[in-house]
């Protein structure tokens, strides 16, 4: 018995189309956004200096980038999913110990936000690529 399934290959050029767009999208909605100290709405790397009243995070590539940002407190994450044209799910969930967070449930593409009222640091990870994709966002 055969389990090869007839699947159509896009060209090159059609994904290239495709990522530009959700690259120009992620530009767009840079600082913009809607646990315990915080609140959910689903819909480079390296840090800020200065906090921010909002940040984008982008998972993509089984990475978290950027994987540290700093806001204000009041402020809005936004979680993008990008690696959906790979069939590669993603979630963010805050790790034991810490501030908590609502978590993200397990998902290809879409977004995920959540504001942050409760000054802190959060640490959070992709339960299912841990090794990879750990990040952390800290509310002044």
């Amino acid at each position: 018995m055969s389990n090869s399934r007839h699947t159509k290959r896009r060209p090159v050029a059609v994904y290239a189309v495709m990522c530009a767009t959700a690259m120009f999208v992620v530009a767009s909605a840079s600082g913009c956004g809607s646990g315990s100290g915080a609140t959910s709405s689903a819909a480079g790397t390296g840090s800020s200096v200065t906090p921010s009243k909002g940040a984008t995070i982008r998972l993509q590539n089984i990475a978290i980038h950027p994987a540290k940002v700093t806001i204000q407190r009041g402020s809005t994450v936004t979680w993008q999913w990008l690696d959906g044209h790979i069939d590669t799910a993603h979630n963010v969930t805050s790790q034991p110990g810490g501030l908590q967070f609502k978590p993200s449930g397990t998902r290809l593409t879409g977004s995920y936000s959540i504001r942050f009222d409760k000054p802190g640091k959060y640490f959070y990870e992709c339960t299912i690529h841990p090794a990879s994709m750990q990040g952390e966002i800290v509310v002044e």
